[in-house]
């Protein structure tokens, strides 16, 4: 996965979280999967990010990289589940699941990294879009 996310020519790779998926994660209904900003080893948003995200409607679109280097677009926002201040995938995260035939209990590493992306190329004008990739720790199944 490192070497595709350098032929990505992306950099900043850091891992962002190590958990088992849980009920939450696998509700079909819910469509998304979870993690607790406290237990975040690496903090990968930018201050403006974090700016959208603190809005109460705060969403940015992120891709997620699979094992079959597959790239999946997926909606990032912030939210609270009980009293637990979280950071939500969602929106495409049903079908994430099934390409990858994710499962309850399944021990996941997510990782984030930055990719450039020119924006006028005339007056030279670059932004960086966030990356995540997910590494399953117990098996693999790519449909």
């Amino acid at each position: 996965m490192r070497k595709q996310i350098e032929d990505m020519h992306g950099y900043n790779l850091q891992m962002v979280i190590y958990k088992k998926l849980i009920d939450i994660d696998m509700n079909k209904k819910d469509g998304r999967m979870f993690f607790q900003i406290k237990n975040v080893f690496f903090d990968f948003l930018t201050p403006k990010e974090k700016e959208l995200l603190n809005d109460a409607n705060g969403v940015m679109e992120v891709k997620i990289v699979d094992e079959a280097q597959r790239v999946s677009p997926m909606f990032l926002t912030k939210g609270k589940i009980k009293e637990h201040d979280v950071y939500l995938f969602t929106t495409h995260w049903n079908s994430f699941v099934d390409k990858n035939c994710l499962k309850f209990g399944n021990l996941i590493q997510l990782w984030s990294f930055r990719r450039v992306r020119l924006v006028d190329i005339d007056n030279e004008i670059f932004t960086s879009d966030l990356y995540f990739a997910l590494n399953t720790m117990d098996g693999r199944c790519i449909l």
